[in-house]
């Protein structure tokens, strides 16, 4: 949220985590089971109160439907539920706060599968209207620049609404296109060549029709995110497992087209930013790029005739990458969040329970750092700083948001040429990590208990065993793990608190091929570790 915080589900579980200090602030329990989204409320109301919507997902374990879907709006601060939403038993696709309206700070719009989307009151639960559309719907997104324009995405198509307002429901049923899938686009077996870039756009060129295309072409069942672009008017990104499409919603064509190549890692999620033209793109290997947007030009090749009616083609050059995880059939990548304010930070959610916290930094590079045989063009610093020009000496700006660290045309330098502006690189560094707790059976033991012989040196620590370590945890909270302490090279089967400040933990390796086992006791001081 706007506020600093990152909200996610875990189990049956909602956590509040203070993305500075990388710490837990708030613990939310009232589902029965998992949940499967969580949405933050207040984005232009900064000074009420923090809420959180999380849905929560019933199912049976074989073969069976939803059982109750059951939306809760909490209030953070306190910790305490202001409100349930449940229609039935009917499930929930998608949902999302109104933002873009002074009506009310508590409207929700919901998917209710196949094909209703439905407005709630979240402070009061109440519905107050109810839409239906003749496409199953799979999500949706509103339009930054027009809070009337909502796109749906369907199975087979995108319908445009240009009626939407929160006092009534749509009245018309919108205007339906069909995207043809870029699997059928030669995309995925282009060459590494500029040439290949090219034609590959040309045959994608007229993906956008009214015309309902052949149906071995047309599908968007793996399409995984639509989204409108904050930074572009007029513009969409649709989100495949390989490959990133731009469209041009006023020429109805496909303006750019970011694929992977054959030996990649596929998409997951992508998120656009508003400051400047870039994305966020988190990857199945926990890898999270960011890609900016090369300047406009309208590229020809000696070979081929020139298009009479050009168009611009997009393409956003890779700028960074951080770490990737290791993946295992446990331990995989759940989603990413980014800043809303700053647009300089990433939050990666992973299955293991960890938040990895990512922050952007920029750095200045001389021109012998530039590689002269990189098709990508240098980023350049911001030619104002607050309103004021960036002057001859000036130093490297604070690195305190996207756009104070790369400049509006970020990737032409043309018109930077009589200013004072600086070539920068991009680069993630991790500033926080919350470690979580590994999968159960694991040791946990309570140090001894509070008396009035030891009133004056006693502190609350709470010892887990985590892996081949042992984690202090201080106040018993689990989630702000205070040391890390390399006991055994195996996990600890035991602790046994003998004193404040020691304890005794045992673990035993897996067995080798003859059978035998290795058993370990250690006894460890905590003053000196």
């Amino acid at each position: 949220g706007w506020q600093g915080l990152i909200a996610y589900g875990c189990h049956s579980l909602v956590l509040v985590v203070d993305a500075n200090s990388a710490q837990t602030l708030q613990v939310l329990e009232r589902h029965k089971a998992s949940i499967v989204k969580v949405r933050c409320a207040c984005v232009g109301y900064l000074y009420f109160p923090l809420k959180v919507l999380d849905l929560k997902l019933l199912s049976l374990t074989l073969g069976g439907g939803c059982t109750g879907w059951k939306i809760i709006v909490w209030d953070v601060a306190t910790g305490t539920a202001r409100c349930e939403i449940q229609e039935h038993s009917k499930p929930i696709q998608d949902m999302q706060w109104l933002w873009n309206q002074d009506a009310s700070r508590d409207l929700l719009l919901a998917v209710h599968p196949p094909n209703y989307i439905v407005l709630w009151n979240a402070d009061t639960g109440t519905k107050l209207w109810k839409k239906s559309y003749a496409e199953n719907i799979l999500s949706f997104s509103f339009d930054p620049f027009d809070p009337s324009h909502l796109a749906l995405l369907t199975s087979e198509g995108i319908v445009f609404i240009s009626d939407f307002s929160p006092s009534k429901a749509p009245a018309s049923s919108g205007k339906k296109v069909y995207i043809s899938s870029p699997h059928s686009s030669p995309s995925h077996n282009k060459l590494a060549a500029a040439t290949g870039a090219k034609k590959a756009l040309d045959k994608v060129k007229i993906l956008i029709s009214n015309e309902k295309p052949s149906a071995e072409s047309v599908t968007l069942n793996d399409c995984l995110q639509l989204s409108y672009l904050p930074s572009k008017r007029n513009y969409m990104l649709l989100l495949y497992p390989r490959e990133i499409l731009i469209l041009d919603l006023e020429v109805n064509q496909t303006v750019g087209v970011i694929a992977i190549e054959r030996t990649g890692v596929p998409f997951i999620q992508v998120i656009p930013c508003f400051q400047r033209d870039g994305l966020f793109c988190l990857h199945e290997n926990g890898c999270i790029t960011l890609r900016v947007r090369r300047s406009n030009c309208i590229t020809a090749t000696p070979n081929e005739e020139p298009d009479p009616e050009p168009v611009q083609e997009l393409v956003y050059d890779l700028r960074s990458q951080c770490d990737a995880i290791r993946v295992t059939k446990t331990v995989r990548p759940f989603s990413m969040v980014c800043c809303p304010v700053n647009e300089n930070a990433a939050a990666l959610i992973v299955s293991d329970g960890r938040v990895m916290i990512w922050e952007l930094k920029s750095s200045i590079s001389g021109r012998n750092m530039r590689n002269s045989s990189s098709s990508a063009s240098p980023l350049y610093s911001p030619v104002s700083f607050c309103g004021i020009p960036v002057g001859t000496f000036q130093n490297k700006l604070p690195d305190l948001s996207l756009d104070n660290m790369i400049g509006q045309g970020a990737s032409s330098g043309e018109e930077f040429r009589n200013s004072f502006v600086q070539e920068v690189h991009l680069k993630f560094l991790l500033t926080g990590l919350l470690s979580g707790l590994p999968l159960p059976p694991f040791a946990i033991r309570m140090c001894p208990p509070l008396t009035t012989k030891n009133i004056k040196q006693y502190e609350p620590i709470l010892a887990v065993g985590i892996d081949p370590c042992i984690g202090l945890a201080l106040n018993s909270n689990i989630f702000d793990m205070a040391d890390m302490i390399h006991v055994f090279p195996s996990d600890p089967r035991g602790i046994e608190w003998i004193s404040l400040t020691g304890f005794i933990s045992f673990a035993t390796s897996t067995p080798n091929n003859l059978g035998l086992v290795r058993n370990e006791l250690q006894l460890v001081d905590l003053p000196t570790g």
